[in-house]
């Protein structure tokens, strides 16, 4: 808006004629009414925006999520939005000049001068819990931030609380959960204790028992030895006197007491026999006078002798038999006097549980890395559930038509010899249709002899 053009002073127009001082007074008079209307209309203006930014405030502060209040400085409500109505049960407009400390529940009522005391020395105060009583509603928790009032409510504080009713129940949630995890893990670490010490029994009931299994088969082992090696002297004195008898140095004998002598003497060599097997097995079981002298043994020249301590046997009960190896050179990883212990014991077992007109077979054969010799018999077979238990001490097959002979001794002493060897013993059978006795032990590559020795030499064999 342009000024307006300078007008004369009344000293200018002091000498005008009467006429051009009142045209001049006039147009001042316009000029002022039109600079009044312009100001009212700023002035209009003006009073239009702050009215717009009182609503707006009011806005914002009636429909803010959080209660705001404005209180003096004793704590009596100046103003609250609605947010304040709902949580404190009250209209807003109803409660200004209500004091809010009296909104507070015990706790915060005890803190309240307190809290004061660090708003008057910092000017603000945030996250200060307690719990509201509202108007016939139950107690809720809020978090208060309290600042000093500007401007002309400088003398009052503005409060803000925010209600933490879910986040106190969700800590109060997690709290139980924490209480609970802590006595779950408190049972657990007392259930593990609990199970540690009984595994601890445990452990302890078995050593103990082991021990005690172990010091009875010591002592039943020494005892086997005692009682066998007792029971050889005074067979040997029998063996001395039969034997003077059967020669007749005391003087002639009929062919009836000739006969009985024969008896006693079988008699006393199967008894013999007995205490020899029992002597043996004792000996594997503590692991006592067991001397092995193992080494590159051609099999062939051990097997090939069976026939001649068997022939007997088989002649009497009747038995074909039939040896096979398939060369003569085959060498195992052996004790000779030992790997022929076990052969003539799986032929005498063969040749005990075969019927007349039955066989007996011996075969050799190397496989890869091992010897494998399979002694197969055409005999009453062995019951699935027991061809482990055979292996057992004092276990035989018992029938109705076979009487019992042996021990029971002979396939225990024979695995375990096969085992110190580094072989394995087992069987196979179909009852009713014969059995297969597989003794397998270490390969070993059998070399020419040498000019300038007269003992073989033996190197182990590579495995495939």
């Amino acid at each position: 808006m342009m000024d307006p053009a300078p007008q004369p002073t009344n000293a200018d127009t002091r000498n005008f004629p009467r006429k051009v001082q009142e045209a001049v007074l006039r147009e001042k008079l316009r000029l002022a009414e039109e600079r009044i209307l312009e100001q009212s209309k700023e002035l209009e203006q003006s009073r239009a925006t702050i009215d717009r930014e009182r609503a707006r405030y009011q806005e914002l502060f009636d429909f803010g999520p959080d209660a705001y209040v404005i209180t003096d400085a004793a704590g009596a409500i100046r103003d609250a939005n609605a947010a304040a109505g709902r949580m404190l049960g009250v209209e807003p407009r109803l409660l200004r000049g209500k004091p809010l400390p009296s909104f507070f529940a015990e706790e915060g009522l005890k803190e309240y001068p307190q809290q004061l005391d660090k708003l008057c020395d910092t000017g603000h105060l945030h996250d200060w819990e307690i719990f509201l009583q509202p108007r016939n509603a139950e107690r809720i928790a809020v978090s208060v931030s309290i600042a000093r009032a500007t401007g002309r409510e400088r003398d009052g504080h503005r409060w803000v609380l925010r209600d933490i009713s879910r986040r106190s129940k969700a800590e109060s949630d997690l709290r139980e959960l924490n209480r609970e995890l802590e006595h779950r893990i408190a049972s657990r670490a007392l259930q593990l204790a609990e199970a540690t010490r009984a595994k601890d029994a445990l452990l302890f009931a078995e050593r103990k028992a082991r021990e005690e299994a172990e010091s009875a088969n010591r002592v039943k082992a020494d005892f086997l030895a005692l009682l066998s090696h007792e029971f050889r002297t005074p067979l040997q004195a029998i063996f001395g006197y039969t034997e003077l008898l059967e020669r007749q140095i005391h003087g002639p004998l009929n062919e009836t007491q000739l006969r009985d002598i024969q008896r006693i003497q079988q008699s006393q060599q199967h008894l013999l026999g007995l205490i020899t097997t029992i002597l043996d097995f004792a000996r594997l079981e503590t692991a006592k006078d067991v001397h092995l002298h193992a080494g590159a043994t051609l099999v062939d020249e051990i097997l090939c002798e069976m026939e001649g301590f068997i022939g007997s046997q088989l002649e009497s009960r009747g038995l074909s038999y039939q040896y096979h190896c398939t060369r003569k050179d085959i060498a195992a990883f052996a004790d000779p006097a030992k790997l022929q212990q076990i052969v003539l014991n799986l032929l005498a077992n063969a040749i005990k549980f075969t019927p007349r007109e039955g066989h007996v077979a011996l075969e050799c054969v190397e496989d890869a890395a091992v010897v494998v010799i399979r002694v197969t018999d055409t005999g009453i077979g062995i019951p699935p559930d027991k061809l482990e238990a055979i292996f057992q001490p004092f276990v035989q097959i018992r029938t109705t038509h076979m009487r019992s002979e042996g021990s029971g001794l002979g396939l225990a002493i024979s695995r375990k010899l096969a085992t110190a060897m580094g072989g394995t013993l087992t069987a196979a059978s179909t009852a009713g249709a014969g059995s297969t006795f597989t003794l397998t032990l270490p390969a070993m590559k059998w070399e020419a002899r040498d000019p300038a020795h007269s003992t073989p030499r033996a190197s182990p064999r590579s495995r495939a």
